[in-house]
């Protein structure tokens, strides 16, 4: 009779392999989660920054609106009329009110007045 032959399980790869098999896999599946992630927070700033930007934009077009408005409402035809309601006594200025100066002539330049020489004493007295 012949001996029976026994099926065993035999691995092959050594605990070591497998356990290194494991660490490769495990990292690449980091790093690509990483890389995920950090396009998600890129797109995610992006959206924030295109929000931002055209609330920007609304706001300066609401801040031309506002000039315009108050350069409209501080035109002379409406303001004049407020003030004479409030009693100012604001009069219109002429070309006839108006006074002219002369321009002031430019003093010449004083003549450079040297220094007295340090080792000559001044001799004047100190009561006038």
């Amino acid at each position: 009779m012949k001996p029976r032959q026994r099926n065993r399980y035999r691995n092959r790869l050594g605990l070591s392999a497998i356990t290194g098999i494991l660490i490769v896999v495990a990292s690449l599946a980091l790093v690509g989660l990483g890389i995920v992630v950090s396009k998600n927070r890129v797109r995610a700033i992006g959206e924030e920054q295109r929000k931002v930007e055209s609330e920007m934009r609304l706001l300066n077009a609401e801040i031309l609106a506002l000039n315009n408005r108050i350069e409209t409402m501080l035109t002379r035809d409406r303001v004049q009329p407020r003030l004479t309601s409030a009693g100012t006594l604001l009069r219109p200025i002429t070309k006839q009110s108006l006074v002219l100066l002369k321009p002031i002539p430019a003093q010449p330049e004083k003549a450079a007045v040297t220094p007295p020489d340090p080792s000559i004493a001044l001799t004047t007295s100190r009561n006038p």
